[in-house]
């Protein structure tokens, strides 16, 4: 019963981001006006804002115009969804979970709307880190360790950040790349987050040479957040691999 509360909790988060993934990047409230359609600028009834069901009853189209709706809205609900289920799973019905569970969702919402805008917008984000700081004291039940991970990986990251732009004149990590590091930080502690960092690079080099584009813009908070998702449901294979090799190495 509790997993499926999750997932309920998670759908209906996940039908508030598809409101911060359309408003934010235009500066509007996420709280009013009310939902409407974007078509016939009609408001939603209550039953049209069902995670997912409205969108199948409703047969992908407007209560009232019959304009298509975008499959983009159920399928972050159904991520949100289990994202919820699997921080569940992992940590349990805790404090701890709540936290973390808002942090991973808000950093999937960034993933939406960097692909959408190329923009990581500070509301979110900075969202994203102090819930990530106050799971990550929770969890890790240790207040330095979270906030010397965040900090002193965005301290490392910015400095890397200056001297790129010195020695390359180009831009590497962007300033809202770098906040979204500091979450990694606070959630999975400064070591494994460079791991973290080495998935996401190397899944933004796979899609790079696929494209083959030089000159192609890549949002690179999706591929961070990738890099994440395997790190922190996954901690100790992680650990265990600084332990037995890096460690003795």
């Amino acid at each position: 019963m509790l997993g499926l509360v999750a997932i309920l909790l998670g759908l209906c988060f996940g039908s508030f981001l598809n409101v911060l993934i359309i408003r934010i990047p235009q500066n509007k409230s996420v709280v009013l006006p009310p939902s409407s359609c974007n078509k016939c600028g009609n408001k939603l009834k209550p039953y049209h804002n069902i995670p997912v069901l409205s969108y199948i009853f409703l047969g992908g189209k407007c209560g009232f115009c019959k304009s298509k709706i975008s499959i983009i809205y159920p399928i972050v609900e159904v991520i949100s969804g289990i994202l919820a289920y699997a921080v569940y799973l992992k940590f349990d019905y805790t404090f701890c979970a709540l936290f973390i569970g808002l942090s991973v969702l808000l950093l999937f919402a960034l993933c939406i709307i960097d692909l959408k805008t190329l923009e990581v917008p500070d509301s979110v984000n900075f969202s994203a880190l102090i819930f990530a700081i106050i799971g990550g004291i929770l969890y890790f039940e240790d207040f330095l360790f979270a906030i010397a991970s965040a900090f002193s990986l965005a301290g490392f990251f910015t400095l890397l950040r200056f001297a790129m732009q010195t020695l390359i004149k180009k831009d590497v990590l962007g300033e809202g790349d770098i906040i979204v590091v500091a979450t990694m930080g606070a959630l999975l502690g400064w070591k494994i987050t460079f791991f973290a960092i080495f998935l996401s690079a190397v899944f933004a080099l796979v899609i790079l040479l696929a494209l083959s584009k030089k000159d192609y813009k890549i949002p690179f908070v999706p591929f961070l957040f990738l890099g994440t998702l395997p790190c922190l449901f996954f901690p100790d294979f992680f650990n265990s691999y600084i332990t037995n090799y890096l460690l003795q190495a």
